[in-house]
């Protein structure tokens, strides 16, 4: 499955990721996906790289998420 171009919703899990939602709301937008990153080898994808919806991609809050059994966020697929 594809996120690009969807519209993704965070639950923050950690205080850091429920830090984020605060501050940047929950609704983002998946610019890149891949099965593996640099930063994390040792952890399964699929990744995604997502910012805050209305933001670009160069945006501070931008990040790198992983879909499934991420640390500081649960990410909800949203339909369209």
């Amino acid at each position: 499955m594809s996120f690009i171009g969807k519209t993704i919703k965070l639950k923050g899990i950690s205080q850091k990721g429920k830090n984020r939602v605060r501050e940047h709301g929950d609704a983002w937008c998946v610019f890149a996906e891949t099965d593996h990153v640099l930063f994390n080898k040792g952890a399964p994808g699929p990744w995604v790289f997502i910012s805050p919806v209305g933001k670009n991609q160069d945006h501070k809050a931008s990040r790198w998420v992983r879909v499934h059994n991420d640390v500081d966020f649960e990410v909800v697929v949203q339909e369209g």
